[in-house]
């Protein structure tokens, strides 16, 4: 990889060894709990936590414009259609290919209280957000 200025440039393997190592690339944080409660989410839909992940894509929705959806995907699906794949803690979080340069930097992580529980990204590239959180702008 190159530097330049804030964007990095990476260059293409030539080796399918290489190309297996490109999938993992950096570019995302995951938290511990994050990673526990994927895992638990995995086994609960009896999925094995090796093969099958977080999927988070943005998708336009909501008065500042884009929003996130989250479910579970399948590793060999993300390969075929060359979503970004992150692992960490044991577990996998799966980025739709379109979606990662809105998400690159951010940390996944899993917060629970009395009112709600669930993955929250916290993304550094949101310049904007509406006032009930539900959508942002990059």
């Amino acid at each position: 990889m190159s530097d330049c200025g804030n964007v990095q440039k990476v260059f293409v393997p030539s080796s399918e060894e290489e190309k297996e190592h490109l999938e993992t690339i950096s570019g995302l944080e995951i938290s511990e709990r994050a990673a526990e409660r994927i895992v638990f989410f995995c086994k609960s839909e009896k999925k094995d936590p090796a093969e099958f992940g977080l999927r988070v894509s943005v998708v336009k929705d909501g008065c500042s414009g884009n929003s996130y959806t989250m479910d579970l995907g399948s590793v060999a699906d993300a390969k075929e259609n060359g979503d970004k794949i992150f692992v960490a803690h044991g577990a996998t979080v799966i980025v739709e290919k379109l979606s990662y340069l809105f998400v690159v930097g951010s940390r996944v992580d899993y917060h629970e209280s009395l009112l709600a529980s669930g993955f929250q990204l916290v993304n550094p590239n949101i310049k904007r957000s509406c006032s009930c959180g539900s959508s942002f702008a990059v």
